[in-house]
């Protein structure tokens, strides 16, 4: 009911269009995205969650220096250090950004985000397609996160050089210069399509971006890259080193605040079990919900005070 007789929230900060063949696909993201962040508002109202003073930024990062230096910054506000995230829906929403990982189909959309209001502090809601390849979504995820943190607002018209920009500080973010000279130095005895194999494994990034940061910080040459780009690995590949990650933000996928939250409004009967389980969008089920603590005999006598004998 509160998604018919709330305000609309503000426009979208962004919306990844890479893979969108269809107006339906489009459609079905920002129907997400409203639902969304109309109930991180309502848990916002309620007091269940708690707003929060987002990194100011002037715009988009200007080149990949700078971008570059915007992950880092934000690295160490999360005290991440260069190691590789292990759960990037909970720093995400660390620092006001919160995740809903939807079924939006293999060939969907890949994310979009919005702000839950133009004010300060405040939070921010991002969903992203739960049905894209694992190294996908945390590139699209760490994506939105560029744009909430930038503050900046993005279309299908905005330009390709902002992009890119908010390109390069994802994969900074995921993957920080530091950290993966460390891994590539761990295995210097390996081919280096193995290492780079390693590098992917350990910061949970797709082939194809795993490539292009060790082109990018010049641990591999233009002619290598070219060679790796044409031979792109199966599963086997990293079984064979023994390299496996979480498969993470799969859908349904709900950031970890936004279901304690959730699940604190079911306790203290704020919430009923069915609006709590819609909130939910099926990670949990009623028969999984606490139990709410028995009423006491004084609960009893003060909702009855002042009504006579």
């Amino acid at each position: 009911m509160a998604f018919f007789v709330n305000a609309p929230v503000p426009a979208i900060v962004s919306r990844r269009r890479d893979t969108i063949n269809a107006h339906e696909t489009t459609r079905a993201l920002d129907t997400e995205l409203d639902l969304f962040a109309s109930d991180i508002r309502t848990l916002l109202e309620m007091k269940l969650l708690a707003p929060v003073e987002r990194t100011h930024r002037s715009g988009t990062p200007r080149d990949h220096l700078a971008a570059e230096g915007m992950s880092q910054d934000i690295r160490r506000k999360l005290s991440l250090g260069n190691e590789p995230i292990q759960d990037l829906s909970e720093a995400c929403q660390r620092i006001g950004l919160y995740t809903f990982s939807a079924p939006l189909g293999a060939g969907g959309p890949d994310g979009g985000c919005v702000e839950i209001s133009d004010t300060t502090p405040t939070l921010g809601a991002t969903v992203i397609n739960g049905e894209a390849p694992a190294g996908r979504r945390r590139m699209t995820l760490t994506h939105e996160l560029g744009h909430w943190l930038c503050g900046d607002t993005y279309d299908s018209q905005a330009s390709t050089d902002g992009e890119k920009m908010i390109n390069s500080f994802a994969i900074h973010f995921l993957a920080p210069r530091t950290g993966v000279y460390a891994v590539w130095r761990r295995h210097t005895s390996w081919p280096t399509r193995d290492r780079a194999l390693a590098v992917g494994a350990s910061f949970r990034l797709s082939w194809t971006a795993t490539i292009s940061q060790l082109r990018n910080i010049e641990l591999i040459s233009q002619d290598e890259h070219r060679a790796l780009s044409e031979n792109e690995p199966r599963a086997g590949d990293y079984a064979r080193l023994a390299l496996s990650w979480t498969d993470e933000l799969a859908s349904p996928h709900l950031s970890p605040g936004f279901t304690a939250a959730c699940i604190d409004g079911y306790a203290s009967e704020q919430l009923t079990a069915d609006r709590t389980i819609e909130l939910l969008r099926e990670t949990l089920f009623e028969a999984d919900l606490p139990r709410r603590n028995a009423p006491r005999f004084d609960d009893f006598r003060r909702s009855f005070a002042g009504h006579g004998d």
